[in-house]
Parts: structure tokens; sequence; C-alpha cells
């Protein structure tokens, strides 16, 4: 089991787990193009990271993010493979900004490493004054099968809502599930997704009660993402 990583969500990939079934509201979605967890050392940036997101490509993830007007001197890119010791794939070099800054990063990789492990990324924003901060963590892996390119969660930048970015390669059923401890589920929603790359936002996800949860997304009854969700 790899270790979760504090923000206010935490997020945990687990290998798959039980449904016990008990429905209540459904998740409001949008569209889009998009885990785990942050070190407890590291802080949330200061309402400046609009969006982050991963989009798979042919061995290669390519992260999107968004920023709010400000002055930004560079981005270091962080990648992990466990969950808990980060390394400095590269920079991207920021500057002042009057309107949203928006910014692209290729992390290139070996089909192997992909197959073999969850992507974990976050950003170290620095500050035109020296001072920086960490992004959320945003968990990303590659499936490339008939029906699926890839997922990706994390918790919104601005609300703390979980986001959920499907990209599929054909039309596809779409389910989501977010359940107790007790196995209850608390969220729920399903539905036709078309080719490309959607987002969900569970809405209210960053209301709910301190505990855990797990998160089920399941794409046409057989590629499936579980992941541990710790509300702290």
């Amino acid at each position: 089991m790899k270790r979760i990583i504090r923000f206010a969500f935490l997020l945990l990939p687990a290998i798959s787990a039980g449904l016990l079934a008990n429905a209540i509201p459904s998740l409001n979605t949008g569209t889009s193009s998009g885990n785990p967890p942050d070190n407890s050392k590291s802080t949330i940036l200061r309402g400046t990271l609009a969006v982050f997101n991963a989009e798979y490509g042919r061995n290669y993830f390519e992260l999107n993010w968004n920023t709010a007007a400000g002055s930004f001197s560079h981005f270091e890119i962080e990648r992990s493979l466990d969950g808990e010791s980060f390394e400095k794939l590269g920079e991207v070099k920021g500057g002042d900004l009057s309107a949203e800054g928006q910014y692209v990063f290729r992390d290139h990789f070996k089909a192997m490493t992909a197959r073999h492990n969850d992507f974990y990324y976050r950003l170290k924003q620095f500050e035109s004054n020296g001072n920086f901060t960490y992004s959320k963590v945003l968990i990303a892996r590659m499936y490339n099968t008939k029906s699926l390119a890839a997922l990706s969660v994390t918790p919104d930048p601005l609300a703390n809502d979980i986001l959920v970015n499907v990209q599929l390669n054909e039309k596809s059923y779409v389910m989501m599930k977010v359940l107790d401890e007790a196995g209850n589920i608390i969220l729920k929603e399903g539905q036709d997704a078309s080719y490309g790359s959607s987002t969900y936002t569970l809405n209210e996800t960053h209301g709910l009660p301190k505990g855990m949860y797990t998160l089920e997304v399941t794409v046409n009854s057989r590629e499936r993402l579980v992941m541990k969700l710790l509300k702290g």
C-alpha cells in the first residue's frame, strides 16, 4: 500500500474495493481537457493555481496548468512513482502577468514505467520575491486500452472538490462512486462519455465530514481506478 501524502484531501490508490449498494445524490459534471498526495511539509498554492491537469500522449503525460494574474519567476515540475520521494523533472519560466497564464510541460517516459506505476505530479511555484509554494498533487494512470487511454485525479485547486479526468479512445460508459468507510455509496454518477477528454467535478466533496472514503471510477465495467480519500 502506498503512503498517503497530505493536502486537504489525501488520495491513496488501492488495488480494488468491493462495493455495497445504497446510492444518494449525483455528481455534477463538466467538460474539459485534465494523485495522490502532497507531503506534510508542503503547502497549498495561495489561490494562484486555477487549473492543473494531465493529458496522455504516446509515452508521455502533458501537464497543463493555469494561474491567476500575478508575478511568478518560474515553476519546477516534480514527479514521484511512490507518492513519497519526488524528483525534479524540469522548469517552466513564468513572468509578470496581467491576465491568466497558461503553461505546458511534457513528461516523456518508457511505456514499461507507466504500465507498472501511477505518476504523482506536483508543481513548485516560485514568486518573483523568491518565495515558493507547492501545488496539490495530481495522480495520473496510463491504461492505453481499446476504450481508455488514461485517468487522472486531483483536488480542484480552488474549491478542493475532487476532479476526475477521463481520457477515452471511444465512446464509453463512465461510472463514478464515492463510498464511506461502511461501504455506503454517498455520491454516484453514471453517464455516456464521448471520445476524448472529460473532467468530472465531485461537487461538495470538500464539505464531507472528516474520515476515510473510497473513490471508484469504472469505464465500460472493465477498467477501474480505486483510490482511498482521507478527508482531513
